[in-house]
């Protein structure tokens, strides 16, 4: 296949809707506060290491040179994630381009990228999904680049780019077994007689050996925390629901978009980039074998955008349909805007839900299932400073031998973060990652809980005397199990801390 050139002027309608991507996150990217996940990534930035136990060490990278550049900056914390985005859709563009579409074409596939909930919500918060986005994205470009150009050299650049995206995230590893099945099931199987491809294999498996290499120091954390999260939360999900999830998560309007670019890889036209369709379809059937959360499948459709774009702009000049093109880009516009307040802090925490449950007729039950993740921006200042008012509170001389313990990852980041304004120490946990930072090295006489439920006290009371309520904080716009926020000052432990820390790991 002749390698195709690129002209400049094709970047325009890529670049300008990157640009759009940009302008619609910058107003609301600090609306809200910190996540608890932002301020957990924020305290992993400062434990810097080769791996955690629940995730991958990219992101906290992030958050540590984020944090470092710009001291206290929330908005500076999450441009990452709003350029990873955008060059997503930059990407799209492009792979819309190289399979054939013209401007329409690639308008269709960055407008749809846009606008699905998916990539709203990840565009303006650091975490795990915006890179993955990102990289999944970049990996199929260079993919369908070395089938258009018949370029095997790029094989290392794949294999570079997947490194990288299993140091963001390990589901990278879906994205690879589907591409080596994708290679068996098509022509593109010549690619295995070139030593580029495993040379681009190997890069991969040696960024991989990186964080395999933490996880045989620590115990394999992550594969026992992934057998938890299986069985405790993604078994629960049925298959019908994963696959009436990637209509809702991917936008109801952009459905027919994408389905179209499902249908174009198998045809006829498709077939020489049919590789970028058995991708998507071998991704599918692992996720549902596997019983993943729903948007584990979202990385894998710009390119079904990006055909579905095509085939679209196809047909309207076949059926000579000029009136298509403005419908297609009118019902996405309309579609996107929409469901934009759900993917995008653009109301009060309180107005999202009210117009949630309008939009929905009330379907859900239980609105914080689309909420939640907003609901976690909020709270986090107050319950630090509820915190340090009973730190406080202690006589001075019990204070050096005082540790705060946060029942959970997202408590013991914020007391971290906000707790040095206040005099506090640094806190410790037994949830994720928290464990292996250890309780502190000298002796502990009092533990402040932050954060305990009501059964934890009674789990307190078999480890310390004395424990008793400090203090009850009525919180605003959390989610309704959080509203409570009990702090419990716990004396007189009947084992001494480092004998009893090994107990408190919690890795689900």
């Amino acid at each position: 296949m002749p390698k195709r050139t690129v002209a400049r002027t094709d970047l325009t309608v890529p670049a300008g809707f990157a640009l759009l991507a940009v302008l619609i996150h910058l107003p609301v990217l600090s609306r809200y506060g910190y996540h608890h996940d932002e301020l957990y990534f924020l305290a992993c930035g400062r434990h810097l290491a080769l791996g955690y136990v629940d995730h991958a060490p990219l992101v906290p990278w992030i958050a540590r040179l984020m944090d470092t550049l710009f001291p206290q900056s929330l908005f500076a914390l999450r441009l990452p994630a709003v350029l990873a985005v955008a060059v997503a859709v930059f990407l799209t563009g492009l792979v819309a381009r190289r399979l054939g579409g013209g401007r329409f074409a690639q308008s269709v596939a960055c407008l749809a990228l846009i606008v699905a909930p998916a990539y709203l919500r990840v565009g303006n918060m650091l975490h795990l999904p915006p890179f993955e986005l990102l990289l999944w994205t970049l990996a199929s470009y260079l993919v369908l680049r070395i089938v258009q150009e018949d370029e095997p050299r790029l094989w290392p650049l794949v294999g570079l780019v997947a490194g990288v995206g299993l140091l963001n995230k390990h589901s990278m590893l879906f994205y690879g077994f589907g591409l080596v099945v994708a290679l068996l099931l098509t022509p593109q199987r010549k690619h295995f007689r070139s030593p580029w491809l495993y040379a681009g294999a190997a890069i991969a498996l040696s960024l991989l050996a990186l964080n395999l290499a933490w996880q045989i120091d620590n115990g394999w954390p992550t594969v026992e925390f992934l057998r938890s999260l299986n069985a405790h939360t993604m078994g629960r999900i049925p298959v019908w629901l994963f696959a009436l999830g990637q209509v809702l998560y991917l936008n109801p309007f952009s459905a027919p978009i994408w389905i179209a670019g499902l249908v174009f890889f198998f045809s006829k036209r498709g077939a020489p980039f049919r590789v970028l369709g058995w991708i998507y379809v071998v991704v599918f059937l692992l996720l549902v074998v596997v019983r993943s959360k729903i948007y584990y499948l979202a990385p894998a459709y710009p390119p079904l955008l990006a055909a579905g774009g095509v085939l679209i702009e196809q047909l309207a000049e076949r059926w000579n349909a000029r009136w298509l093109r403005p419908a297609t880009l009118g019902v996405l516009i309309a579609g996107g805007a929409l469901l934009a307040p759900i993917g995008l802090p653009l109301l009060s925490i309180d107005a999202t839900e009210r117009y949630v449950n309008a939009l929905t007729f009330g379907a859900f039950g239980n609105v914080y299932e689309l909420t939640g993740d907003l609901h976690g921006q909020f709270g986090w200042p107050e319950r630090v400073a509820a915190v340090a008012q009973v730190y406080a509170s202690l006589p001075s001389e019990e204070r050096p031998r005082t540790a705060i313990y946060g029942p959970w990852y997202g408590i013991a980041g914020a007391i971290d973060y906000f707790g040095a304004a206040h005099g506090l120490p640094k806190a410790i946990s037994g949830h994720m990652t928290y464990h292996l930072w250890g309780p502190p090295p000298g002796p502990v006489d009092t533990v402040i809980a932050a954060g305990v439920s009501r059964e934890g006290l009674d789990a307190l009371k078999a480890i310390f005397a004395e424990v008793e309520i400090a203090a009850e904080v009525e919180l605003e716009n959390v989610n309704p199990w959080e509203r409570r926020f009990l702090i419990a000052v716990c004396r007189k432990p009947r084992v001494d801390i480092q004998t009893f820390w090994p107990k408190t790991r919690n890795w689900s």
